[in-house]
This record gives structure tokens, sequence and C-alpha cells, in this order.
């Protein structure tokens, strides 16, 4: 129920043009720390389980821009790729994207 009231909110008060560096959302994203905890372990490493809203598979184009719109509605968000994400078929394919990767 809070997380609809948040994402209503913040789409109220954000406008078209903002992207992931509106005041909303930078607000949202500072004020839900990723929860994560370590869990018992079967080998040498420690496991971490961590707790997210959504989970994008894959970094290209069409993975990073969805990550982003998740993150930036307020969903605690997490995108996994096999590949670095510099490393992409979009990036070698057609030199690149405008992304933020940080």
């Amino acid at each position: 129920m809070l997380r609809k009231t948040l994402v209503k909110g913040l789409r109220a008060s954000a406008p078209r043009s903002s992207f992931h560096s509106s005041a909303p959302a930078r607000r949202i994203a500072a004020t839900n720390p990723v929860k994560a905890q370590e869990v018992q372990s079967f080998g040498k490493y420690p496991l971490i389980e961590h707790e997210y809203d959504a989970i994008v598979v894959g970094a290209g184009g069409a993975g990073l821009r969805a990550a982003f719109g998740l993150a930036e509605a307020g969903f605690n968000t997490a995108c996994i790729t096999k590949l670095f994400p510099t490393r992409s078929h979009t990036v070698a394919a057609q030199g690149g994207i405008n992304a933020a990767l940080g």
C-alpha cells in the first residue's frame, strides 16, 4: 500500500521529461536501503541474501532502460547480466547507448 502511494506521488510530481535524476526519485532511492543478510553457506564463500521488488535479466539497451524505469518508479531493482554492461551486444553492434552505468 505504501509503495503504491509513493509511486503515485512520484508520477504526479515528476515532469515527463525528467529521468532518474528527478528530486522525487532521489528522495525515494535515498530512503529505501537495500536489505541484505548473510545466510548459511555451504562452501567456503559467504552467501548474502538480497531482497528486490524487481529483477531485470539482461543489460542491453532494453534491459537497462527497464531497470532505470523501475528504479525511477521507486522499486528496489537489480539488473543481472552474463557480461559486464559495456560488453553487451547492444554496445558492440551499435556503437554504444546513452545510459548511466553507475
